[in-house]
């Protein structure tokens, strides 16, 4: 016969219930009221508890939180060679003007890529294919990754789009897939749809920028490769033998702004490292074997800083552009006890430091460390060089002559302005050979 289970568990009235249930029910331990949600009397928050929460909230997230390169695609375009692995801003300290990872090889060579077809220094009026190197760095491959290039005018671009001295024009572009880190195809030199074919007009010493982006790691949109790893800038000339350099120097100091500085480094043994990333191993255009790093200690211009050393600055004053050879600049400061000989933070390593010491000593001491010249930058520039190098000419040996004896030596100067109006800052690097 089936239960009736309403027979067995009949509904009591609410007055039965509570009799049969009572305050402590079989099974209970102390009184069973539910609390009433009021706060006690007197009751204040305790902050301590709460800092103590956000602390270890915040310390459980830095340790299981993953890297962003173990989760999606990390594209990176090197601002420099060796060592770069897509941390920014790499200047002031490091140049990021110094990509490897931007190719060119003439467009009369029609086979597949090669570093010994390398071009260095590309001419005017002439034909190349281009090539950016691009780098996934992340666990998951990156699909659809739009590559793409364009030439600036020659100068110090840090990426401002409304400057109107530097304004990109577009050469192509090209569409790849990345495998992960741990595979081969983690690294590809891509070629554009489009070569760079260098109006006669210009000069060949065009700044180089390329980009790269994908959907699961987007590039920004800017070209400011000191602070977006998916943007690659090659600021870069080199010039051997009887090459002329004037030209050169006349266009970098031309672009020096009424309220911007220059400051001309030699970039030590970083050459040849630099040289081996852009020209590869390969016999090609210029033989790395073959070329040394100067020993800061034997160049006859500068004060050494650091790994480098500081050879001159150049900027506007009330009595024409100043151009001060950093040697004499320093020897003066130290006579007139305006900075200490501290080798281990000299005042010359950080951006403006030299201009803030002859700022210091005055413009009426400035014939003991360098020169006054009224009228174009860029004359100034030349003809600054010129007389405190005490040159002749201005060709890649005679430059390499006066910073040091020896024919094989490769000589890495570093062109770096500074735009506090603007708050900008870029470089051109240029190489000079003997031969």
């Amino acid at each position: 016969m089936p239960i009736d289970h309403d027979e067995q568990h009949p509904v009591l009235p609410d007055k039965e219930d509570r009799e049969q249930r009572g305050t402590n029910p079989p099974g209970s331990f102390g009184h069973t009221d539910p609390p009433s949600g009021d706060l006690a009397p007197g009751w204040q928050p305790n902050n301590g508890n709460r800092d103590d929460a956000e602390g270890l909230i915040k310390e459980i997230g830095r340790e299981h939180r993953p890297r962003r390169e173990d989760v999606y695609p990390y594209l990176m375009i090197r601002a420099y060679s060796p060592g770069d692995r897509g941390a920014r801003p790499t200047w002031p300290g490091i140049p990021c003007w110094e990509s490897p990872d931007i190719l060119l090889i003439d467009a009369a060579y029609t086979g597949p890529f090669t570093t010994s077809q390398l071009v260095v220094s590309p001419t005017a009026g002439r034909r190349y294919r281009v090539f950016v190197r691009v780098w996934n760095l992340g666990l998951l491959p990156a699909i659809g990754v739009h590559v793409r290039a364009w030439y600036v005018n020659p100068g110090f671009f840090g990426g401002d789009p409304n400057n109107p001295a530097y304004q990109p024009v577009m050469i192509g572009g090209a569409m790849v897939n990345l495998d992960d880190r741990t595979r081969p195809g983690a690294a590809q030199v891509v070629e554009l749809d489009q070569t760079w074919d260098i109006p006669a007009g210009l000069t060949g010493h065009e700044c180089l920028m390329a980009s790269a982006s994908c959907p699961l790691d987007q590039w920004g949109g800017a070209l400011d490769a000191n602070h977006d790893r998916h943007v690659g800038q090659r600021n870069l000339t080199i010039l051997a033998g009887t090459d002329d350099a004037k030209q050169l120097l006349f266009t970098l100091g031309e672009l020096v702004t009424r309220t911007g500085t220059l400051e001309l480094r030699h970039g030590g043994a970083a050459a040849l490292p630099m040289l081996r990333g852009v020209v590869g191993r390969a016999k090609g255009e210029i033989r790395t074997a073959r070329l040394r790093e100067p020993p800061l200690k034997t160049l006859r211009q500068g004060v050494t800083v650091g790994d480098t050393q500081h050879l001159l600055t150049m900027f506007r004053t009330e009595k024409g552009w100043l151009v001060a050879d950093s040697a004499r600049l320093w020897k003066v400061a130290l006579e007139l006890g305006i900075a200490k000989d501290d080798p281990e933070r000299h005042p010359f390593a950080t951006p403006l430091g030299s201009r803030r010491v002859i700022e210091r000593i005055g413009l009426d001491r400035s014939q003991g460390f360098g020169v006054l010249i009224e009228g174009h930058p860029g004359e100034a520039l030349v003809e600054g060089i010129a007389r405190l190098w005490q040159l002749d000419g201005l060709d890649a040996r005679g430059l390499a002559v006066a910073l040091a004896g020896g024919t094989r030596y490769a000589h890495l100067l570093r062109f770096a302005h500074t735009e506090p109006e603007r708050e900008e800052s870029g470089g051109y690097s240029l190489v000079v050979l003997a031969r």
